[in-house]
């Protein structure tokens, strides 16, 4: 059994004075065993570590008894969210090794609803959380920044991440020239939606797209049906015109993907239209792949964070335990859906607290 010292070192530990009674190892292993196991809090860590005592000295010295909750609290105020990144690193190596060919990560915020704290004017937290493409690994987690909000924690998350070599996709919000200056200046590439906050770009950028004499690079038309509805999504990569290049000055742009969604459900059909930026020129299908699969964060993340682990109704509000709390979670996640064991991801978390051999093989490659 692993003690994850490598992980929580004791340098990493904000506690001063008397506090550090117990071990910040200790503690740092028992919340995340904690919340494999479907524990949320603080309190909920003391009653774990209550229950699964003879088995957690297996591995942990605990030399003074199960810390209270108490403990976990002040901890978790104080430890900088950074602290965490030696898990996040870890889910990057393994998701370089599967995705070495078209690596691409999905930056996107999430709002924390029960973060708020009127009595200290407080509003809700907003995540913003890096997440691997195929992989569906959360791969680095920070906070929105005072004053600056989701756009300035995405910067400060690409300058924290190595993303050499990966393409970054992120909603219309981050369609900004400093962005993706930034992403091309740290090695990677990017894919963004053009929206109404281009509008003059935006609008160039369709009607040039428009028009029916301007030959595309490449297409890729993909056909899917579920029930009852059929959708039909046609990618074209077109090359960057100069006078375009000459009047917006976006930096390192490479082509744009026009993309016509035609959804038919009965006997209605509706189309809409989308445009993205590229800093180089992707294969029509492998644009798609990386719009596609943009979603991913939503679809899977976001939506197993608030329907499996409830992220949206935790009300740690003080100092830095929001974030850290949150950062917990998605470390929880992304070791449940690395398991390859059968069953739901909601089956796991419940398999990890009943059984201490399942709870084993979820941190054995750790």
């Amino acid at each position: 059994m692993p003690t994850l010292s490598s992980y929580f070192s004791e340098e990493d530990d904000p506690r001063g004075g008397n506090a550090p009674r117990h071990k910040f190892c200790d503690l740092m292993t028992i919340s995340l065993l904690c919340a494999l196991s479907g524990g949320e809090t603080a309190v909920d860590m003391e009653h774990f570590g209550q229950m699964k005592e003879e088995f957690l000295r297996e591995f942990l010295d605990l030399p003074h008894g199960i810390p209270c909750h108490d403990a976990y609290s002040r901890l978790f105020r104080l430890m900088k969210p950074t602290s965490l990144q030696a898990f996040f690193d870890k889910f990057r190596s393994d998701f370089a090794a599967a995705h070495a060919e078209h690596p691409a990560i999905a930056i996107d915020g999430k709002e924390m609803r029960r973060s708020f704290d009127r009595a200290a004017s407080q509003s809700n937290l907003n995540v913003v959380t890096a997440f691997a493409h195929g992989a569906r690994l959360s791969l680095g987690v920070t906070q929105s920044a005072k004053g600056g909000g989701e756009i300035l924690a995405l910067r400060e998350l690409i300058e924290m991440l190595d993303i050499r070599g990966i393409t970054i996709t992120a909603d219309a919000l981050h369609c900004q020239r400093e962005t993706c200056d930034l992403i091309v200046q740290e090695g990677g590439d990017y894919c963004m939606q053009l929206k109404g906050n281009q509008g003059d770009m935006q609008a160039d950028v369709r009607a040039f797209v428009a028009d029916q004499n301007i030959e595309y690079i490449d297409e890729y038309i993909s056909v899917e049906g579920d029930h009852g509805r059929v959708e039909e999504r046609s990618y074209r990569v077109y090359d960057v015109p100069n006078y375009l290049v000459d009047t917006h000055q976006w930096p390192h742009l490479g082509a744009f993907v026009h993309v016509v969604s035609r959804r038919t459900a009965g006997d209605t059909t509706k189309q809409s239209e989308r445009v993205y930026l590229l800093s180089k020129c992707f294969t029509a299908q492998a644009a798609a792949t990386l719009i596609r699969g943009h979603w991913e964060i939503e679809n899977s993340l976001h939506w197993s964070l608030d329907v499996v682990m409830n992220d949206d109704h935790h009300r740690a509000r003080k100092d830095n335990a929001p974030a850290n709390f949150a950062a917990l979670r998605r470390i929880a996640l992304g070791i449940i859906k690395t398991n390859t064991a059968k069953g739901s991801n909601r089956v796991k978390f419940k398999k990890a607290g009943w059984s201490n051999d399942f709870l084993r093989t979820l941190i054995a490659g750790l």
